[in-house]
C-alpha cells in the first residue's frame, strides 16, 4: 500500500469509530433511570435503534472500501 492508501484507510477507521459510539449508549440504564422517575423515553429508544441501523450500513460502505 502506498500512503495515500493509508491515509484512506486512517480516515475510514476515525469514521466507524465515530459512528460506532452510538452503540456505546447505555440504553438499559436510561431506560431504568427514566422509569424510575416516570419519565418516558421510548421516542429516544425507537430513534437510538435507528441510529445504529444507520451507523451499520455506514460502517459497511466504510469496510468496503477499505478492501
Amino acid at each position: 500500500m502506498d500512503w495515500r492508501s493509508d491515509q484512506r484507510n486512517s480516515e475510514l477507521f476515525d469514521l466507524i469509530d465515530l459512528v460506532w459510539c452510538v452503540e456505546e449508549i447505555e440504553i438499559a440504564r436510561l431506560r431504568d433511570l427514566c422509569d424510575a422517575h416516570g419519565i418516558h423515553c421510548e421516542t429516544f429508544i425507537e430513534a437510538w435503534r435507528d441510529l445504529c441501523n444507520e451507523a451499520h450500513i455506514i460502517i459497511s460502505q466504510a469496510e468496503r472500501r477499505m478492501h
